[in-house]
C-alpha cells in the first residue's frame, strides 16, 4: 500500500507520520520542499520519534499522485482551491484510486464537480491530533466507486481508524456541528452575563467532558431518563441561542487581531509556556482516553 498526501500543512504532514509509523510507504507533496521536511520533522518531534520523518518521501510534482493507492488532499479549506487541485488529481490518478479529502465543510458532490470521475471523490475528515483520535469522518458520493472505498476503508484500518460513515453530507458533518453548537452557547452564557469563562470551561472540562468520555449525550439520556430529558428540553431548548451569526466575542478578537494561542491572546493570554502546558494536559487526557476505551461494552441501537 502506498498513500500519498497532498498538502503539507498540519494535518496532511501529520498523517503522513501516522501512515509511515504503520509501515505504509508513504508521500508527502508540497509545493515548498524545505517546509514539507520542517513539517515533518515538527510532527515527528510530537510524535516521541524524530525517525518517522526520515520514513516519509517528500515530492514537489503533483505528478508523485499517479502511484498511490490512496491519494489524501489536505490543502486549506477553500472550495474553489479544493476542486482546482482535485480535478488535477483525477486526471491523472488511476482509476478506481480513492482520491479523499481532508474538507471539513464541503460535501462530495461539490468537491468533484469539475472532475471527470467524481465517483471517487471522497471526504474523509480527520480530528486534530490524528495520531490520538482514532476516528475519521467519511461521506462517500453518490454514486461511489466501490473498488475505491475498499481502498480508502482499507488504509483507515490499517492506520488504527474507525470510519465514521456520515450517511447525508449535512455541512460541517458531525464533528463541527456538535463542537459549534457546544461553542455558540457556551460563548452566549457568557455574553449573558450567565457566568464568566472560567467556569463555563470548568463546567465543560470537569463536568460534561468525563461524563461523555463513558457515555455520550444520546446514551447518557438513555441512563437519564427519557421522560426526564424530555421535560428539561421541553423548557430550556426555547431559551437556547438559535443565532446564525458568528458570536460577537468572537468576532470581536478576531477583528483586533487576537488570534488565540498563536498570538499570545485570545479569550485567555497565553505565554509560551503555557501553550506548552495546555497541549501537555491534552496530550495526557488522550492517552488516558485511550485507556478507557471498551468498544465491546457499548449498548447496540435499540431503533
Amino acid at each position: 500500500m502506498h498513500i500519498v498526501c497532498v498538502g503539507a500543512g498540519l494535518m496532511g504532514s501529520r498523517l503522513a507520520l501516522l501512515s509511515a509509523a504503520h509501515g505504509i510507504e508513504t508521500t508527502l507533496v508540497g509545493r515548498d520542499e524545505q517546509r514539507a521536511h520542517k513539517s515533518l520533522e515538527d510532527g515527528a518531534l510530537e510524535a516521541g520519534d524524530q525517525r518517522l520523518a526520515s520514513r516519509v518521501e517528500v515530492a514537489v510534482d503533483y505528478a508523485a499522485a499517479v502511484r498511490g493507492d490512496v491519494v489524501l488532499e489536505s490543502i486549506p479549506e477553500s472550495l474553489p482551491e479544493k476542486q482546482y487541485l482535485l480535478a488535477l488529481l483525477d486526471a491523472i490518478v488511476p482509476l478506481g484510486i480513492p482520491v479523499a479529502s481532508q474538507t471539513s465543510s464541503f460535501a462530495p458532490d461539490r468537491l468533484g464537480e469539475r472532475c471527470a470521475h467524481p465517483e471517487r471523490i471522497f471526504v474523509a475528515h480527520f480530528i486534530h491530533p490524528a495520531a490520538r483520535v482514532p476516528l475519521a469522518e467519511v461521506c462517500r458520493p453518490d454514486p461511489h466507486d466501490a473498488d475505491a472505498t475498499a481502498r480508502l476503508e482499507a488504509w483507515l484500518r490499517a492506520i488504527g481508524m474507525r470510519a465514521i460513515q456520515v450517511r447525508k453530507p449535512l455541512p460541517g458533518f458531525i464533528v463541527n456541528r456538535l463542537q459549534f453548537a457546544l461553542l455558540r452557547e457556551a460563548l452566549h452564557i457568557v455574553a449573558s452575563g450567565g457566568a464568566d469563562v472560567e467556569d463555563v470551561e470548568a463546567v465543560v472540562r470537569e463536568g460534561l467532558a468525563p461524563r461523555w468520555m463513558a457515555t455520550g449525550p444520546i446514551e447518557s439520556a438513555d441512563l437519564g431518563g427519557l421522560a426526564t430529558f424530555a421535560d428539561v428540553a421541553a423548557a430550556l431548548l426555547p431559551a437556547l441561542d438559535r443565532s446564525t451569526e458568528v458570536p460577537t466575542a468572537l468576532a470581536d478578537l478576531v477583528r483586533r487581531g487576537h488570534r488565540g494561542a498563536k498570538s499570545g491572546r485570545g479569550f485567555f493570554t497565553w505565554t509560551p509556556e503555557q501553550v506548552a502546558a495546555a497541549r501537555a494536559r491534552r496530550g495526557r487526557a488522550y492517552e488516558a482516553a485511550e485507556r478507557l476505551r471498551e468498544p465491546a461494552d457499548r449498548p447496540r441501537n435499540g431503533s
